[in-house]
């Protein structure tokens, strides 16, 4: 359950999250066109941007089955270096709203308004600069040629699919990552009946559908943004208009924060304090996407 908060704050933020996020619903594979051999000089293949984080490192490593010449490698090494730039108090944001997690999960007591200017703080963060992330995104496209677009966009569905997608289905919709938290706190099978039973009467008000909404309208999103990059025209705007970062996040942080407040009395202090271990590692190993 608590896997499924980590997606808080992070909805529609920069485009490359978008993209990630979104090409572990529709990734189907595919190959990778050939090297060009243009008149311009030689090309390699090689990762990029693997100092990175997140998002900037999963296509860093998609570009590395791209062929690139020397000049477009070193354009997009500064893309992604100014990204890193600029999410860096960012990431220190989001620790600061995993380790408020943390201390509240052991206690077994989930203070909204304590979290609240924490989420606020990360979304700040995020928004401001997302501009230039989307500006960064379509400069990427502008470098790329035709056929290392496509090369692109099926290097990094298939990375993608790779690290998400061995789950399939169950996968895409957190089943498998509520599986692995159940497996890691140790829970019994009298409290994996108790929180699905709790849950779902917290959901008989529809919530769920409206979460299977959002999950199909990122979907549709996604599909469309990848299909636009490999296209001689892309503009952010045009395919994935900015949404309110703030107001995402807190429409995502009730759900998901209603869904921790049901499992948590449910757990054991023993329990409690496994999850907020794994929280805690989590922003030690400095992963993106929120908690």
């Amino acid at each position: 359950m608590v896997n499924r908060i980590r997606r808080i704050v992070f909805v529609a933020a920069m485009p490359v999250a978008l993209l990630v996020g979104s090409v572990s619903m529709t990734a189907c594979g595919g190959s990778v066109a050939e090297p060009p051999q243009t008149a311009q000089g030689a090309v390699s293949k090689a990762p990029i941007a693997q100092d990175a984080h997140g998002p900037v490192k999963m296509i860093g490593t998609a570009l590395g089955d791209v062929p690139l010449r020397a000049d477009q490698r070193t354009e997009i090494e500064k893309l992604a270096t100014d990204a890193e730039a600029r999410h860096a108090s960012g990431k220190q944001a989001r620790k600061d709203l995993m380790e408020t997690v943390a201390l509240q999960v052991e206690a077994n007591k989930i203070d909204r308004a304590a979290l609240q200017p924490k989420i606020d703080a990360v979304a700040a963060d995020m928004e401001k600069a997302r501009d230039a992330d989307r500006a960064s995104f379509e400069r990427l496209h502008a470098i790329l040629d035709a056929s290392q677009r496509a090369a692109f966009v099926s290097a990094l569905e298939a990375k993608v699919h790779e690290k998400h997608g061995e789950h399939g289905e169950h996968a895409k919709h957190g089943r498998a990552g509520m599986k692995q938290w159940a497996e890691d706190l140790k829970l019994t099978d009298d409290q994996k009946k108790q929180i699905f039973a709790a849950l779902h009467d917290k959901n008989k008000d529809h919530h769920g559908d409206h979460a299977r909404g959002d999950h199909e309208g990122m979907k549709e999103r996604g599909a469309k943004v990848m299909e636009a990059f490999k296209s001689d025209h892309f503009v952010m705007n045009e395919v994935a208009p900015k949404v309110d970062v703030k107001a995402a996040a807190n429409k995502m942080s009730d759900r998901m924060i209603g869904m921790l407040e049901t499992a948590l009395p449910i757990l054991t202090p023993e329990q409690r304090t496994l999850a907020a271990q794994k929280i805690r590692a989590r922003a030690a190993d400095g992963q993106a996407h929120g908690f």
